[in-house]
């Protein structure tokens, strides 16, 4: 008895309750097997608003401007799993079954019965991620264009950087003093020292073979992480800069 008070009174004293001391703390269940993500590209519509009685309001996007806000991602199966888009934002993973076949993504709002907004062939095995992009020649993202790439950790290993080209050009890469000519639908990986910044150039190949730069930056990875840059088409009428880039850096899982 005097054993178990004097127990209870360390308990209180450093701030533990018993019941803590007795069992392990709840780990977050681990899901098993492998997983995709997604990664939609492109530029947001220009902002709009309306006075009303003195008060501004932020309008919806123009339909088919951005993706769907909400898809519903599924292999054959009932279960469907939900997914938020947003642009230049890789969504969280979602469970994949093993073995080749076809991924339906459809918007969350459409009936059951409604044909999938995008269908993907998903690799035999390994984690994918799925870049996302509008069709040019529609104009929106009623029709989509999707990329897939492998993004296991031995695919893409931490201390290293790739650069995806998803734009219909040639596009020259600058990177730590190595040129390389990207192709369209092409990407391109190199090492990348840590800790370190290391600067890059983007820029489209023009008809005389001389880089007409549409990107300067750098690349800065901890220990333990890797990147991403995506090149895609510029949205809209004229823009500026026909091609922009997207940077996504992130521990290596």
């Amino acid at each position: 008895m005097k054993l178990s008070l004097v127990a209870g009174l360390v308990a209180l004293a450093c701030g533990i309750p018993l019941a803590a001391q007795e069992a392990e703390p709840a780990k977050p269940p681990v899901v098993a097997g492998r997983h995709v993500r997604f990664l939609p590209v492109g530029d947001l519509p220009p902002y709009r608003q309306e006075i009303r009685n003195g008060v501004a309001y932020e309008l919806e996007p123009p339909a088919g401007s951005i993706p769907p806000r909400q898809v519903m991602v599924g292999f054959g199966e009932e279960k469907k799993d939900a997914v938020p888009l947003l642009l230049g934002q890789v969504t969280q993973p979602l469970s994949a079954p093993d073995g080749e076949g076809p991924m339906l993504v459809r918007r969350r709002d459409d009936a059951e019965d409604a044909e999938p907004w995008m269908k993907v062939n998903r690799p035999e095995t390994g984690d994918f991620l799925v870049l996302l992009w509008r069709d040019s020649s529609k104009g929106d993202w009623t029709t989509t264009r999707s990329l897939v790439l492998p993004d296991s950790a031995e695919a893409a290993p931490a201390g290293r950087v790739r650069i995806v080209n998803l734009s219909p050009v040639t596009v020259g890469v600058v990177f730590g003093g190595e040129r390389v000519k990207l192709e369209a639908g092409k990407f391109y990986q190199r090492a990348v020292p840590v800790g370190k910044d290391t600067e890059f150039q983007l820029g489209a190949v023009d008809r005389a073979g001389d880089l007409q730069r549409f990107h300067s930056g750098s690349i800065f990875q901890n220990p333990g992480e890797r990147s991403l840059v995506v090149i895609y088409r510029a949205d809209g009428v004229q823009p500026r800069r026909p091609l922009k880039a997207v940077i996504h850096r992130e521990p290596v899982k």
